[in-house]
């Protein structure tokens, strides 16, 4: 019997090459999910602390230069963090296309594995049958040798 041969050899390699690299694509796109995540934790607990500054500062004696500097710093600290969210739903949203994009590329490749194993078991029936079929005649052979032929008996 011939040896397995998938004929659609290439394609499962491509297959294979566009899933690594989407897969690798998500992974990114999850690296750039949890920097970004980082950085809305990062902003919200310095909003936080510099709240608590300027709220330090109201119980001693008001001054209101600080007051006002206090109040500027908390809406850029709070822009900021508003700016980091932004950019976490971004790669949030980035996040779920690279996943939904790897997990398509990954049934494609599935479709063809399938294929393939489906190919390898009617392979191994084949030979399987064929080399019954040939310990079938190989045993008929024998029982016609081990008969004595009517032929010779006279």
């Amino acid at each position: 019997m011939k040896r397995f041969r998938f004929r659609l050899e290439a394609v499962r390699t491509l297959r294979e090459v566009a899933e690594r690299g989407q897969r690798e694509a998500f992974g990114a796109a999850q690296q750039r999910l949890a920097t970004a995540e980082a950085a809305v934790q990062a902003a919200a607990t310095a909003r936080r602390e510099l709240f608590d500054r300027v709220a330090g500062t109201r119980s001693g004696v008001f001054r209101p230069s600080e007051q006002t500097a206090g109040l500027e710093a908390l809406r850029q600290a709070a822009q900021q963090e508003a700016s980091a969210e932004k950019i976490r739903q971004e790669a949030a949203s980035a996040r779920e296309k690279a996943r939904e994009t790897w997990l398509e590329a990954r049934r494609a490749l599935q479709i063809i594995e399938r294929l393939e194993e489906k190919a390898r078991a009617e392979h191994r029936e084949a030979a399987d049958k064929a080399e019954q079929s040939l310990l079938d005649e190989l045993a008929s052979i024998g029982a016609a040798r081990a008969t004595p032929s009517s032929f010779g008996a006279s």
